[in-house]
């Protein structure tokens, strides 16, 4: 925490450990305000002050008002895997859409045994998803993860995605297995668990229309404003998967003719947007405009020479801007980019602390596998 921070709780702190006598109360409310200017790691420290501020932190109020904050402030969420140990660190996202470079300090939040996770996906409402046969859910502003029971299918292929009910607020995982026969791909079974509702069993639910999730890396999906989007086939045919995390039913959009190589699917100023790029070429962007009669709007772009090589982790910020990482994570300096499309402009934001925090004290020649880093704003649910 910076001086600043380290300020107010000396202030806050000395003012609740007075004798109650000469101690002059403070209201609940402007607590509060205080505290949901806050950090996630901050929030913890306070927690520790006394029963009432706990107990005033983990009000649904509380909790709710603070993710509202966070969202107005997002953050960079780092995940990797070294050993048989997953990492998930996190850096504040500047803001300054003028400066050129910016330097940042990672936060280093958890980390997480087990190498039967063999796919993260993204930052979903503050939460993450390991998935695998059984899946693991990580909160990284709290430290905490939950282990899921196991799916049971006969198939070993599954595939798994982290939605969010904006209306009943709940998290959602959808699994599904996928099989092939006759070389023909379609996804079965597909399966439901809704967290912090004491279910502990998958329960299933119907899709009428065959279809299979395409096999990009890291798993493509996002969920926006309910809805939970994946690229998927079926018949030869390219279509945008849409699951409605509240209803838990299925519809699909196709792409437009000609669009192939979707390197990530983002949310384009509250919209869906499907981003096509090759090596060297042009990219495109494709923004959902109309659902119901699946028109598609064109957005082409050229990136600077730095993203000449293969990019990883691509995502849109809610300004519209295109980010990604190049594959040399490993080396100094690491670099996240920001690329606007409407002004043609690039921003880089420096990380630091990453190598030092994970890797310090680590063979030479110990590999970092898996490395991903995705948009993310803190929220202090318990899972």
């Amino acid at each position: 925490m910076n001086n600043s921070v380290d300020h107010h709780h000396r202030k806050i702190v000395r003012v609740n450990t007075q004798p109650s006598s000469s101690r002059n109360t403070i209201p609940n409310d402007l607590i509060i305000e205080i505290l949901l200017r806050l950090t996630s790691k901050s929030i913890a420290i306070c927690r520790c002050v006394s029963k009432q501020w706990n107990s005033l932190l983990g009000t649904p109020y509380f909790t709710e008002s603070f993710l509202i904050r966070s969202s107005a402030r997002p953050r960079i969420l780092f995940t990797f895997e070294v050993g048989d140990k997953w990492h998930i660190c996190s850096a504040p996202q500047p803001q300054d859409l003028d400066k050129d470079l910016t330097v940042v300090h990672a936060d280093y939040h958890m980390g997480i045994s087990g190498k039967s996770y063999y796919e993260n996906c993204l930052s979903v409402h503050g939460l993450i998803c390991l998935t695998g046969r059984v899946p693991v859910i990580c909160n990284p502003s709290t430290g905490q993860h939950i282990t899921l029971s196991e799916v049971k299918a006969r198939n070993k292929s599954l595939r798994s995605f982290l939605g969010y009910d904006l209306i009943n607020k709940q998290f959602k995982v959808l699994c599904m297995t996928v099989s092939t026969y006759r070389q023909q791909r379609k996804s079965k079974e597909h399966q439901v668990l809704t967290l912090g509702k004491g279910e502990v069993e998958w329960r299933k639910t119907e899709c009428s229309f065959p279809h299979y999730p395409e096999d990009y890396r890291d798993g493509i999906s996002i969920c926006i404003n309910g809805v939970l989007y994946y690229p998927a086939r079926s018949n030869h045919t390219s279509l945008i998967a849409c699951f409605d995390v509240r209803s838990e039913e299925f519809s699909f959009v196709k792409l437009e003719v000609g669009v192939s190589n979707i390197v990530a699917l983002v949310n384009y100023k509250g919209k869906l947007g499907a981003l096509a790029y090759l090596y060297a070429r042009p990219g495109e962007l494709w923004v959902l405009d109309d659902t119901k009669n699946e028109k598609w709007s064109k957005h082409s772009f050229v990136l600077p020479h730095t993203a000449l090589q293969e990019m990883k982790s691509i995502w849109a910020t809610d300004t519209g801007e295109i980010v990604w990482v190049l594959p040399h994570y490993s080396k100094s300096p690491f670099y996240v980019f920001f690329y606007n499309p409407e002004t043609k402009s690039v921003r880089r934001i420096e990380i630091k602390g990453i190598k030092e925090k994970v890797l310090k004290g680590q063979d030479s020649h110990v590999q970092v596998q898996n490395f991903n880093v995705t948009n993310h704003v803190e929220n202090l649910i318990v899972v």
